[in-house]
């Protein structure tokens, strides 16, 4: 039985908590609080981390653990990375690619696991297909080697792809430590 520990991070209210529901089909445990930033439009924030833990074919695990996105937290991120198999960061297409919202935690991923297979998904693209243009662009100059699709965090099959492809890498990255 092998286990997969996979870490969900991302700024405030861009779907960590919802993709993580999604994928163990709303069975996971979440520690939300009443928000406390009024510049975002949320009742409730996650105050110290998601928890789902999915049975795979076989008897392998998926452990899921999204993180809080407010820096404050920040703290938190390499402990939840330690043992991390993958990790996938989520941005807002509505945002400005320029802003630290994804170099925040891919620094975070860098220092803490840095060999750690990534995958982002970039939220909220639904209609705005520039907007998706504009953070490939952005991802591919800063993180030239990261898969980046557009994610509704809801919608299950999308929520799959997106696993797959970061499950494909990290299998890809295990032949590669093996042969070390």
């Amino acid at each position: 039985m092998r286990e997969h520990k996979v870490v969900v991070m991302g700024p405030l209210g861009v779907g960590k908590s919802t993709l993580v529901q999604t994928l163990t089909q709303g069975q996971a445990v979440a520690t939300e609080a009443r928000n406390s930033d009024p510049s975002v439009g949320k009742e409730f924030t996650t105050v110290a981390l998601d928890y789902g833990d999915i049975a795979l074919p076989g008897g392998d695990r998926l452990r899921l653990y999204g993180t809080p996105g407010q820096q404050r937290f920040s703290y938190l991120w390499p402990i939840l990375l330690a043992g991390a198999q993958g990790a996938i960061v989520l941005v807002d297409a509505g945002t400005h690619p320029g802003t630290a919202q994804a170099a925040m935690y891919l620094q975070a991923i860098a220092e803490a696991a840095p060999r750690l297979p990534v995958v982002i998904g970039v939220t909220r693209c639904d209609d705005n297909l520039p907007a998706l243009r504009a953070w490939e662009t952005w991802l591919q100059m800063h993180a030239p080697s990261l898969p980046v699709m557009p994610l509704d965090p809801r919608q299950m099959p999308q929520a799959m792809i997106l696993m797959d492809v970061l499950m494909s890498q990290i299998e890809c990255n295990a032949m590669v430590t093996i042969d070390e």
